[in-house]
């Protein structure tokens, strides 16, 4: 096996899913939201953790592709969180596959299709309530719901749904407006004498800062699931209650001494200041391990941090070791769960990014393992 891996603690995740529970209670369904291959951590893997612990009621993903995978795995519902193209159609009936219904044209071609394939449609009406990105508007969200009831034949109107824009933000403010919206919406809808099963909403953020007034009937956890709040201004606040679940992993395949003055890598963006030692390691950006991390990271070898010297290059990276007793073979810590600086959410601090992309970025040629 590759020396580069991916190492996923199923008992962190199962962690932090039993955290989630604890935020909403026994009531709200858990959806486990398993796009991007798990958000990088291996969409099998994940999968498994989340229908063995018995807490999962729902799986989100996010093209049909995903959903087709993970059908194989489970029988669980499985809601595809963007909308589907035309083309999509068969597929997503084929599978089983549940819509997120968010206009008119749609409807109709859906309803068509499922009619002459015998089938029966299943849909989530979402509503932007704020977010601006897909959705009906909440005022034409009753007469949606009713033209969806038309074709009741052929389509099954199962849930109702809206995102939050700002949920992870500490200012509550138009989170709260836009839970106020969704509220009302819903409470039009089923006063009017329409079934709506799930109404759902929180996600990672709303979970962690606002679970009493956004659960509804189902929550949709992400990001938290993985081990990490949804943005660095939670971290103090929730950080300490969740627990990474992914490490990336190397060894060392090469050492040599280097001369001061030396420059390593591509460019020679760096020149050793004095005699040392560079050791090499099989993993770089094509594994996802970022180039603007070039100089500005460390790894771990032997429970001790040695910085990142040089260009990182497509399926290298150099690590100055100096003096101690790194040899050929030693194990590598690239992403850590247990050390801040070198996580995925400090990583993304160094680059300016979000823990999110460090995580989805690594590769489909890195193998994912499971390690506890």
């Amino acid at each position: 096996m590759r020396p580069t891996r991916a190492l996923i603690s199923t008992a962190n995740f199962l962690h932090n899913l039993r955290y989630v529970r604890n935020r909403i209670g026994v009531k709200p369904i858990i959806m486990s939201v398993v796009k991007a291959n798990a958000y990088g951590h291996g969409l099998e893997i994940i999968a498994k953790a989340s229908i063995d612990s018995g807490e999962v009621g729902y799986f989100g993903v996010a093209t049909q592709e995903e959903g087709v995978t993970l059908r194989k795995l489970t029988s669980l519902p499985i809601l595809v969180l963007t909308t589907a193209l035309e083309d999509e159609i068969d597929t997503f009936l084929e599978h089983d596959l549940e819509f997120t219904l968010c206009e008119y044209h749609e409807l109709g071609v859906i309803a068509a299709r499922a009619s002459a394939l015998g089938k029966k449609a299943k849909v989530h009406l979402k509503v932007d309530t704020g977010m601006r990105r897909v959705g009906v508007e909440p005022k034409d969200a009753l007469e949606f719901a009713r033209e969806t009831i038309k074709h009741s034949e052929s389509v099954e109107l199962k849930g109702i749904a809206t995102h939050f824009a700002t949920s992870d933000e500490l200012d509550q403010s138009f989170f709260v407006k836009q839970v106020k919206i969704f509220e009302k919406t819903v409470a039009v809808i089923r006063s009017s004498g329409i079934s709506i099963p799930i109404a759902h909403a929180a996600n990672s953020g709303a979970i962690l800062q606002n679970p009493s007034l956004s659960c509804f009937d189902m929550v949709r956890p992400g990001i938290m699931l993985y081990g990490y709040p949804p943005a660095a201004e939670l971290n103090e606040k929730y950080g300490r209650e969740l627990k990474p679940v992914l490490e990336l992993v190397s060894s060392v395949v090469f050492t040599k001494s280097i001369k001061a003055g030396e420059g390593v890598s591509y460019n020679h963006r760096w020149h050793a200041p004095h005699d040392t030692t560079i050791a090499t390691v099989p993993a770089g950006y094509g594994d996802g391990y970022p180039r603007l991390l070039t100089n500005r990271t460390s790894t771990i070898i032997r429970g001790k941090l040695f910085p990142v010297r040089g260009t990182i290059c497509m399926d290298q990276i150099m690590i100055e070791t100096g003096e101690d007793p790194v040899r050929i073979g030693d194990e590598v810590t690239l992403i850590s769960r247990n050390v801040p600086q070198i996580s995925a959410a400090g990583i993304a601090e160094t680059i300016g990014t979000i823990p999110y992309e460090v995580l989805t970025n690594i590769t489909s040629r890195v193998p994912r393992i499971v390690k506890d």
